[in-house]
């Protein structure tokens, strides 16, 4: 097994998503309470082996879900809007997306997106 947080969060220092979301605002856990918005987390969602060779696993596949929080006032950016600048820094390092999705919030204000990247990564023996 691999920490696959090493690998990701440097993707979340991308300079076109701080322009949309405060660094103070990216976590790489969930939070108890969300306070400020917008907010993302970003969560190791699962890791399998997927290629073996003399007995020992070469490369996992590794994915990651990201859940964006917003609110749906006037001066906050859209779930979209900051999903697709994390889409495209995830596609820059050849993660694939395979999932995006508006989720309901019990609270009338807030968005909530997730979203799912996958990637194989080579793991040294």
């Amino acid at each position: 097994m691999i920490n696959a947080k090493i690998i990701y969060n440097t993707l979340l220092e991308s300079e076109s998503l701080s322009e949309l979301v405060d660094s103070d605002s990216i976590f790489d856990s969930y939070p108890s309470t969300i306070e400020v918005f917008p907010c993302i987390c970003f969560l190791d969602a699962k890791q399998k082996d997927i290629e073996y060779a003399d007995n020992q696993h070469q490369f996992e596949n590794c994915s990651v879900e990201v859940h964006i929080f917003t609110k749906s006032l006037e001066d906050y950016p859209t779930t979209s809007e900051i999903g697709i600048e994390i889409a495209k820094v995830f596609n820059a390092d050849l993660w694939t997306m395979t999932e995006s999705k508006e989720v309901p919030d019990v609270d009338d204000d807030v968005r909530h997106r997730v979203m799912e990247f996958n990637k194989g990564v080579f793991v040294s023996c």
